[in-house]
């Protein structure tokens, strides 16, 4: 459970939740579900509990992948849910998000992750509560097609090219190296995310197509894995 102002989003910034899946879809708007009224559908959580951690990022605009689990095939995305009760370095305390979907395949002796789906971007501004921001794929692939699908989310704005417009530090409370035990997608699943430390200073374009992987991609990982306080939260049409 995360408490709720239950209004809608607006000047694209996030809402304080703290609601059930079914207040989520509420204020959210239920076109995040696909098929008609008569559907029901089984929720859906991947990622790692949105709890105070030590840490924040100080790289501008990096891209942050959780590689803890997959989303099931057919998931219909809703919400992406944070903490960032932490200021950056310097004090800052606002800052950029916006959700990514990728698919991942194994290479020779490495998985590569590649961008198939871009979000909606979001100011966001510190909170000592749990967060959430609409999960809506605004570039290509809006639900996952197998079961090599994950999520992940950038520091920054971004154009439909995958081109930032705007960065900024990091905005999900993280610890390096990752907590161990079960991701909050239960059994199977772990708490490990990775980084792409591309620069200190700027992070990556993403355009739809960009890989990520510790080999063979257009971008590397920062090792050891990490833990970040941010989930997506989702749904499957019942069986």
């Amino acid at each position: 459970m995360f408490s709720t102002n239950r209004n809608r989003m607006q000047n694209g910034k996030a809402v304080v939740l703290v609601c059930s899946f079914g207040l989520l879809v509420t204020a959210f708007g239920s076109s995040a579900l696909a098929g008609d009224e008569t559907t029901s559908y089984t929720p859906v959580v991947e990622g790692s509990t949105p709890t105070h951690r030590t840490e924040i990022d100080s790289w501008n605009g990096q891209v942050f992948i959780y590689v803890g689990g997959s989303l099931p095939t057919g998931t219909n995305l809703v919400a992406f849910q944070f903490l960032f009760d932490t200021a950056q370095v310097g004090g800052t305390t606002t800052g950029y998000i916006t959700p990514l979907l990728f698919e991942y395949n194994p290479v020779e002796l490495y998985t590569i992750y590649t961008v198939v789906g871009i979000g909606k971007g979001f100011d966001v501004a510190l909170n000592s509560l749990p967060q959430a921001i609409p999960f809506e794929i605004v570039e290509r692939t809006k639900v996952p097609t197998g079961a090599n699908f994950t999520f992940g989310f950038v520091n920054a704005l971004v154009n439909s090219s995958g081109v930032p417009t705007a960065t900024s530090l990091g905005t999900v409370d993280m610890v390096s190296p990752s907590v161990g035990g079960e991701g909050v997608g239960g059994t199977g699943t772990t708490n490990d995310w990775v980084c792409s430390g591309v620069t200190e200073t700027q992070g990556p374009a993403i355009p739809l197509g960009t890989t990520f992987g510790v080999s063979g991609a257009d971008h590397g990982f920062i090792l050891p894995y990490r833990t970040y306080s941010a989930k997506a939260i989702g749904a499957v049409p019942a069986q």
